[in-house]
């Protein structure tokens, strides 16, 4: 096997370092090509259920971020249909989005009867055993009040994005590890290792899951964000990912009207 001194003492410094490059330049254009595969089953088109726009009419918030933000889910129903929902959106950041949770369960007017909560692939790795906790949380405050929770799943960043922070780092002085080593995918590995537990989660006590990441991800096996999907940092949106999120919105509010809040508080789903 020849190692990286053979290749210098045998062609030279110069010589060597042109190969590598070389070498390194093919291969993430192979690893590029191969990231442009998409998903065929990522659904298209959503539909608006009938069933849904019979009913009093109902409030749905969005506490989120800037990817929540961009979102601009109080003009969704424009965008694709029906009047029965009436959407809000409030800006939570950081993570901890306690307080203005709160603020909003306290109000005496407007106050939701669905909340989604989403989190932003910004605000990882972190402590995931707290981010849980928050979560848990959450969940059991909005249920006391009688509120429907919606928690999300964090939209992953693209394969390339860490390489792209480290490229950023070295370009700007700072250190490039400073997020750790750009082979091991620190943040996207801790974005799908949350999203696997809030899947489960929701699953064990009766709740329903806004799956953002199936809505944009490649697909089960390869779930990183789509790159035509995400802008140059590869963690932001560009708008047509958010068509693709527009169209699980739907589906997953037919979902929480099997979902029923009982007077102690637990949710079940087809009233069991």
């Amino acid at each position: 096997m020849i190692v990286l001194s053979d290749l210098v003492w045998t062609m030279g410094r110069a010589r060597a370092c042109k190969v590598i490059l070389i070498c390194t330049l093919l291969g993430i254009g192979l690893f590029v090509l191969s990231d442009r595969k998409v998903n065929s089953n990522v659904k298209t088109r959503a539909r608006y259920h009938m069933e849904q726009a019979q009913g009093p009419k109902k409030h749905v918030l969005l506490l989120g971020a800037s990817v929540g933000l961009s979102w601009d889910i109080p003009a969704l129903p424009q965008r694709i249909g029906g009047d029965r929902y009436e959407f809000e959106y409030v800006h939570g950041s950081p993570f901890d989005k306690s307080r203005v949770l709160n603020d909003i369960l306290g109000r005496s007017e407007n106050k939701p009867d669905i909340i989604i909560l989403k989190e932003c692939a910004a605000y990882f790795p972190g402590d995931l055993d707290q981010y849980k906790a928050l979560m848990v949380r959450w969940i059991g405050e909005c249920r006391d009040k009688s509120v429907i929770p919606i928690p999300t799943t964090v939209i992953p960043v693209t394969s390339l994005h860490a390489y792209k922070l480290f490229a950023h780092d070295l370009m700007n002085l700072r250190n490039p590890l400073r997020h750790g080593s750009p082979f091991k995918q620190n943040r996207l590995m801790s974005i799908l290792a949350y999203n696997d537990w809030i899947r489960s989660y929701c699953r064990d006590h009766g709740l329903v899951v806004l799956d953002l990441e199936a809505a944009v991800r490649y697909s089960g096996r390869k779930r990183s964000l789509r790159r035509d999907l995400a802008k140059m940092d590869g963690l932001h949106l560009k708008q047509k990912a958010y068509g693709l999120l527009d169209e699980i919105v739907w589906p997953t509010l037919a979902e929480t009207e099997r979902v029923e809040v009982r007077p102690e508080g637990p949710f079940s789903r087809n009233g069991r």
